[in-house]
């Protein structure tokens, strides 16, 4: 590989959420320049947020990825896409349901960096690939042979073959503020619904940690010739139910409550999760302290949960100080500008009845409409008086200036 802190011009794969758009950022502060794919709008502004450039090319397909590569002028890639295949086992989300196109888009990216030449190529894939034993896996390890598990197998296979000078981080389960798996845990979580349970071992990684992960080893050097594995998770494994309870706590949420072991559920075929859920899966990351430097800033889960907690509450305090920017400030301006000398009409008075007929009684008269409220300029209501409307275009102009003074002060 390079010498090592050269700056380079990198492509992430996957680069608009979770490990991906976090990887994006780390190699942007340590001076690299980043492009990242992007499959819709909001993820290419997360991107150019961050100061990366987002392109859109169909990861199954070899020469639009080779595009991308030359447009950002790449000599480095980052493949961050099998991320969606390491998400919390809870959630379903397990590469079993999308096998053909986790081997199709990993054969076009690495046939993509051959064409490119690229100095450097890191590939994504998953601790659940050792098979069981006693104590935390290592790289070097047997793996798993089952068939659900072929699939990332395969695309590891794919890299493995591919002559590239290149590294496989397997990690534990991915979560974290940017991550689907996770906000959809939490939204299970929210509805109150009964979660799945797997009480056995587990390692797990915060998304910034694994982007620090892949950026040191990214940036090592290294004489190295081939593939080589490295494993990266956190210092405490959890189950994913006390995953689950530690991900309430930090959202401040009930207790979890997990489905148990139905009648039916020993007819029917186990699926992926299942298995998943069933396992202990716990990796050592010595190798990566040793060589690499590394140190995960959130050693539990507890410490990434906060942290996730936070990304999300922020999140929504920004979108809640667009909201009332946006719509309140526009009223305040409707009611300054409302026209308030529209004067209101008199109410007309019945004529009075001549004093001759003062003994005859009075005819029974049919039921008169009231008169339709004049058309109105504004939000305040037709018939409100003066006082009233002032007192509600004093309000909203105080308001607004209380949000322009937080707003100069921070």
């Amino acid at each position: 590989m390079a010498e090592a802190n050269e700056a380079l011009n990198v492509l992430v794969t996957g680069g608009a959420e979770g490990v991906g758009l976090a990887t994006a950022r780390a190699l942007l502060r340590r001076g690299h320049k980043v492009a990242a794919t992007a499959c819709d709008a909001e993820g290419a502004l997360a991107l150019r947020q961050i100061g990366a450039l987002p392109v859109y090319p169909d990861l199954a397909r070899a020469s639009e990825l080779r595009s991308a590569l030359q447009l950002a002028e790449a000599d480095a890639l980052i493949h961050a896409g099998p991320q969606f295949y390491g998400g919390a086992p809870q959630t379903g989300a397990t590469c079993a349901a999308y096998s053909d196109q986790l081997v199709a888009y990993t054969a076009a990216v690495v046939e993509a960096a051959k064409a490119q030449a690229v100095k450097r190529f890191i590939s994504l894939s998953f601790a659940y690939l050792y098979e069981a034993g006693p104590g935390a896996a290592r790289e070097g390890d047997h793996d798993i042979h089952e068939a659900d598990y072929q699939p990332m197998l395969q695309a590891e296979a794919i890299v493995r073959d591919s002559g590239l000078n290149s590294y496989i981080i397997r990690s534990g389960y991915i979560y974290g503020g940017h991550s689907a798996d996770s906000a959809a845990l939490a939204d299970s979580i929210k509805r109150s619904q009964r979660l799945p349970a797997g009480l056995r071992p587990a390692s797990w990684i915060h998304e910034d940690d694994l982007a620090e992960a892949i950026t040191s080893v990214f940036e090592a050097e290294s004489d190295t010739s081939g593939v080589e594995i490295i494993n990266a998770a956190d210092d405490s494994p959890r189950s994913p139910n006390e995953f689950a309870e530690a991900l309430a706590d930090a959202l401040g949420l009930p207790a979890v409550a997990f489905a148990g072991d139905g009648f039916l559920s020993a007819l029917r075929q186990q699926t992926m999760q299942d298995k998943l859920l069933a396992r202990e899966i716990v990796i050592s990351s010595e190798l990566l302290r040793e060589r690499f430097a590394w140190q995960p800033l959130h050693g539990s889960v507890e410490s990434g949960l906060e942290a996730t907690a936070l990304v999300w509450r922020m999140k929504d305090a920004v979108n809640a100080d667009d909201f009332y920017n946006k719509y309140e400030d526009a009223a305040a301006e409707a009611i300054a500008s409302f026209a308030y000398d529209v004067a209101l009409p008199e109410p007309e008075s019945a004529p009075e009845a001549p004093a001759a007929v003062e003994a005859a009684p009075a005819p029974a008269s049919a039921p008169v409409k009231a008169a339709a409220p004049p058309p109105s300029d504004g939000p305040t209501p037709w018939n409100e008086d003066d006082a009233k409307r002032e007192e509600r275009r004093r309000r909203a102009l105080e308001r607004k200036a209380k949000r322009a003074a937080k707003s100069a002060g921070a």
